[in-house]
């Protein structure tokens, strides 16, 4: 055991030394494989963005072709509701129309003469006389 303890003494600073550079070399490998798994880690993030982006530019596409669709039915919807209320109008018009023809037709027989002495064979005659015009409501 002396002879270990005076190679210590006299070669402290060498075996001192070396045990510095073997952990100088010890830190280095540790910084060495934390930087080659940092830049490993942003080549797969920055494959990840990638299609990432490419799947939003997709996804983009996708949804201006959705909107596209949806405006051509609303404007067919429109469209359609436009044709509907023209229509709508022209039955209105076309109903009022017959509206005023069927009242005044109502006021002429309303004020047509039956001849009330001659009874139900007054009517009958009467009837028959209208006939042409009743038959054609």
């Amino acid at each position: 055991m002396p002879l270990i303890g005076s190679l210590l003494l006299s070669y402290w600073k060498p075996l001192a030394l070396l045990a510095l550079m073997l952990l100088a070399c010890g830190y280095r490998e540790v910084l060495v494989h934390q930087r080659d798994d940092a830049r490993q880690q942003a080549a797969q993030l920055a494959a990840e963005a990638e299609a990432l982006r490419t799947s939003n530019q997709a996804l983009t596409a996708a949804i201006d072709q959705q909107n596209a669709a949806v405006a051509q039915i609303k404007a067919r919807a429109d469209a359609a509701v436009n044709t509907m209320a023209a229509n709508a109008a022209a039955a209105f018009r076309a109903g009022a129309a017959t509206q005023v023809e069927a009242q005044h037709q109502a006021q002429i027989l309303m004020a047509a003469p039956i001849d009330a002495s001659s009874g139900c064979e007054g009517a009958i005659r009467w009837g028959n006389a209208q006939a042409a015009e009743l038959s054609s409501w």
